[in-house]
C-alpha cells in the first residue's frame, strides 16, 4: 500500500481581543475584515471587550496567507465621529483609550489620525534609528573628526 501525503493549507482559529477603556461610559464601534469576509460592526460598551475569532489559513509551502491579513476600524466618540484603522494579527490584544488605539501597553495610532502617530517607543526607535543614521553618514564623511 502506497500512501500519498499532499502540502494541504490547514487552518486555525485566530484570535483578537479589542478592549474599549475609553472614559465617560462611551461605547466603541468595531468593524473587522480581511479581503474575502466582513465580521460585520460590533457595538463594545465600556470596559467590555470584542474578541475577534476568525479562520487563520496556514500553508507550510507559503507561510503568509493573504487570508490572514485582516484589518479593523473603530470608531468613537459623540456620534462617533473619531475613527482609527489598523492591521490586526492573531494573538493580538488592543485596548481603546482617550487617546488613541494601544497595542499591548504601547500607544500605537491616534484617534483621526491618517498615519500612526507612533507609540512613544515607536517614536524613539524612529528617532534612534536616525541619530544612527546621521552619524554614520558624518563619520563617513568627516572620519578624522572627533565628536
Amino acid at each position: 500500500m502506497i500512501m500519498m501525503m499532499s502540502n494541504t493549507a490547514l487552518s486555525y482559529t485566530g484570535n483578537v481581543l479589542i478592549k474599549n477603556s475609553l472614559q465617560n461610559q462611551k461605547d466603541l464601534i468595531v468593524h473587522c475584515k480581511s479581503a474575502h469576509k466582513d465580521m460585520g460592526y460590533h457595538r463594545v460598551h465600556p470596559t467590555g471587550s470584542y474578541n475577534l475569532l476568525y479562520k487563520l489559513h496556514y500553508d507550510s509551502d507559503f507561510p503568509y496567507n493573504e487570508n490572514n491579513h485582516i484589518w479593523c476600524h473603530v470608531w468613537q466618540g459623540q456620534g462617533f465621529k473619531h475613527h482609527q484603522v489598523f492591521n490586526v494579527y492573531d494573538g493580538d490584544h488592543w485596548e481603546a483609550k482617550e487617546d488613541g488605539i494601544y497595542h499591548q501597553w504601547a500607544l500605537m495610532y491616534v484617534w483621526d489620525a491618517a498615519i500612526s502617530k507612533a507609540s512613544s517607543f515607536g517614536a524613539s526607535c524612529i528617532s534612534l534609528g536616525l541619530l544612527l543614521a546621521s552619524s554614520l553618514f558624518f563619520s563617513f564623511i568627516f572620519p578624522t573628526l572627533v565628536v
